[in-house]
């Protein structure tokens, strides 16, 4: 595999697309789907991190969107089941849950960047943009989904915990996937820190 810095702009758009691919491929590989969204994926944001960790902010944020679309379509019966359902909320629906929250993760290349230690970088990366994955679907659950709160549980606390139950785990997986294949030098996570600390 070529260096990042080596790759031409096509290869690059190739590597993402494909990227798009494998991450759209593993998100239905789940081990439990919730019924008002979200679920413990088989690593399916790994490959959109691993594109914004190996060509940064550019190439990892374009390929994010590109993934949150093909999410929100996925997602789209969710969107059209808000419990109020107006333009507005389907709207905010769609922009917290997938938009937003997916687009988020195309960051964790520049976040890595600025640490001087490559394993912490990653590890920054991947866990600053997950929360604020997790954060999204917390607004979601207390703005949108609210009327299903638990009987007795505060709207907050409910998304809380609900986000928590599938959002947290997921980004936990992805994370130690992504130190686990960080060693891995051919695959050119953070190419322009060659030769700072491991």
């Amino acid at each position: 595999m070529k260096a990042p810095q080596q790759m031409s702009r096509t290869a690059v758009l190739v590597e993402g697309a494909l990227m798009v691919a494998l991450a759209f491929v593993l998100s239905y590989l789940s081990f439990q789907p919730l019924p008002w969204g979200g679920d413990i994926t088989l690593l399916s944001t790994l490959p959109i991190v691993m594109m914004s960790l190996r060509h940064g902010a550019k190439w990892g944020v374009g390929t994010a969107g590109v993934y949150s679309l093909l999410q929100l379509v996925q997602g789209m019966p969710n969107v059209v089941a808000v419990p109020v359902k107006t333009v507005w909320t389907m709207a905010l629906c769609a922009l917290l849950d997938y938009v937003l929250a997916y687009t988020a993760l195309g960051f964790s290349g520049p976040i890595a960047q600025r640490f001087k230690h490559r394993t912490a970088g990653i590890a920054a990366g991947i866990a600053l943009t997950g929360l604020a994955r997790f954060a999204c679907s917390f607004l979601s659950g207390v703005l949108i989904w609210g009327q299903f709160a638990w009987d007795g549980w505060p709207v907050w606390l409910y998304s809380l915990a609900y986000n928590a139950s599938w959002c947290l785990p997921d980004v936990f997986l992805t994370l130690v996937a992504a130190l686990l294949l960080s060693r891995v030098r051919v695959l050119g996570l953070l190419p322009q820190q060659h030769g700072v600390a491991v």
